[in-house]
């Protein structure tokens, strides 16, 4: 599971005369291993600056000369990879050097891609597949108002064929990959149902993943189960607590178990709609001097008996909300501990057009200043899940084995017996 980051942006930075590849390389190398990039970061609307002299330029040296005598004296320089390529090369791995778990360096390319993982938006048919070794991919999960859903595919579906191809053998991921194309461009499946074989066009385009299911529960409990803190997370949330809201539910569970975690802005947005005025988190750090303050100004909080579920893959910004609503006293959390990510990572453009870098920069504490990072939030009232299910996506156990799930039935308990 990727645990997503307290992302922010970048400012962008002035082209120098030199070549683009020398001077990305050159920046890289003097932020990771001399601390001496000067870069700006957009927060609250402001923008805030962190300046640091650097004390040594023999490693960027070293490492740029390297890159020259191997494009001057290889031998079959015209053969191998560019200088760019290595440049590139050697990027990666002096992120992948620094220790830090969660950090990457990515190329213009990789980094569009993860950009469009926190904001929810891909170009696909709109999936979640496994590989089933003797069948093919497995449709799991058919996402609404996606290209795959109108092209008529069912969770429960087998892939055989892709434009042809058969995948049954493959390994997941370039059999997945197969799926993904050109916007409007048509991808062809051989679908497996049942005893039938069917023949289905997907026309492959925007794909937006929901973050935000509700429904209501017996004796007016509203449920709202928070996928993750990303895209439009913030407006669903919204729309979903004014309809719960409007139905007249007099007690609320909001589920953020398996949620990874998300951007700060949409915690802080959620956090805000439903607390009185507090303190919803502290950011303090590299980029955050003094530290940043989030709080909540009541403007629409809800007063209702509230629980919040959640579980070792509840994680970064699931542990800000669990924990401000704890520590707010607006809250019971119930189920088990979750997963213990208390710092951000910000990531920056090195040099535009040339790569990004993602890094651990920040930490956040709860609204009482504990810091949670390896620790994670104790609930207040611990239930541990069916074992069978501990592995298993909440939105499968809410569609399927609900009558099992312990966690859940457990708040419906507490909340039934007010």
């Amino acid at each position: 599971m990727e645990y997503y980051n307290i992302d922010r942006e970048p400012r962008k930075k002035q082209r120098t005369g030199a070549k683009p590849w020398q001077v990305a390389f050159l920046m890289l190398l003097t932020a990771l291993l001399t601390a001496g990039i000067i870069f700006a970061l957009l927060l609250s609307g402001a923008t805030r600056y962190t300046v640091v002299d650097s004390k040594s330029k023999s490693s960027t040296a070293l490492l740029s000369t390297l890159l020259d005598d191997i494009e001057k004296y290889y031998y079959f320089s015209d053969e191998g990879p560019s200088t760019e390529k290595l440049a590139d090369a050697a990027a990666h791995s002096i992120v992948d050097a620094v220790g830090d778990p969660y950090a990457a360096y990515y190329s213009e390319e990789e980094y569009e891609s993860f950009r469009s993982s926190i904001s929810g938006n891909y170009k696909g048919i709109g999936v979640l597949v496994t590989m089933d070794k003797e069948k093919g991919l497995f449709v799991e999960r058919v996402y609404e108002d996606t290209p795959a859903e109108r092209a008529g595919l069912l969770a429960g579906d087998y892939i055989s064929e892709v434009d042809g191809q058969n995948v049954i053998g493959m390994e997941l991921t370039p059999a997945a990959d197969l799926i993904s194309g050109e916007d409007g461009s048509t991808v062809h499946l051989v679908v497996l149902r049942g005893e039938e074989t069917l023949n289905i066009d997907a026309v492959r385009g925007d794909v937006y993943i929901r973050r935000v299911y509700t429904e209501q529960l017996e004796n007016g409990i509203g449920y709202l189960r928070i996928e993750s803190f990303t895209g439009n997370a913030a407006t669903e949330f919204d729309a979903a607590l004014d309809g719960l809201l409007e139905s007249g539910i007099t007690s609320l569970i909001i589920d953020v178990r398996g949620n990874p975690g998300g951007t700060l802005d949409t915690v802080v947005s959620i956090a805000d709609r439903i607390l009185p005025e507090c303190v919803i988190t502290t950011l303090e750090g590299k980029l955050v001097t003094p530290p940043e303050v989030h709080r909540s100004d009541a403007e629409h909080c809800i007063d209702l008996p509230l629980i919040v579920l959640t579980n070792g893959e509840s994680a970064s910004a699931s542990e800000i909300f669990a924990s401000a609503v704890q520590e707010n006293g607006a809250g019971r959390i119930l189920g088990t501990n979750t997963f213990g990510k208390g710092i951000v990572q910000t990531s920056w453009e090195v040099l535009p057009g040339q790569g990004y870098i993602k890094l651990t920069t920040d930490v956040y504490l709860t609204p009482n200043g504990n810091m949670i990072h390896g620790i994670g939030v104790a609930p207040d009232i611990e239930v541990a899940q069916d074992p069978e299910l501990e592995n298993t996506d909440i939105f499968f156990i809410m569609r399927d084995m609900r009558e099992r799930d312990l966690q859940l039935n457990a708040a419906i308990g507490l909340l039934n017996a007010q």
